[in-house]
């Protein structure tokens, strides 16, 4: 039998969404919100820990649809982008 349909079942939060949450505090929220995948981004998860994050989110049952390298700057001076 399939699972009900949910209109959040193919929503993934991006985490540069809401920066200012910590990894914990936004597994937490989508959690709360029933929000079951997170896009991530590289600088976060390797100050939290990369084996850490996988332990947080896994626990949580959580799935990364996506890990962003950073920014797309072509320049580093703001000037010359």
């Amino acid at each position: 039998m399939t699972a009900p349909f949910s209109p959040l079942s193919r929503l993934s939060l991006n985490q540069e969404t809401i920066k200012q949450w910590s990894l914990p505090a936004l597994t937490e929220g989508c959690v709360k919100a029933g929000i079951g995948r997170v896009g991530l981004w590289r600088a976060p998860v390797q100050a939290y820990g990369v084996e850490r994050t996988a332990r947080l989110l896994a626990d949580a049952g959580l799935t990364v649809t996506s890990l962003c390298r950073g920014g797309f700057f072509t320049a580093l001076d703001p000037a010359e982008r």
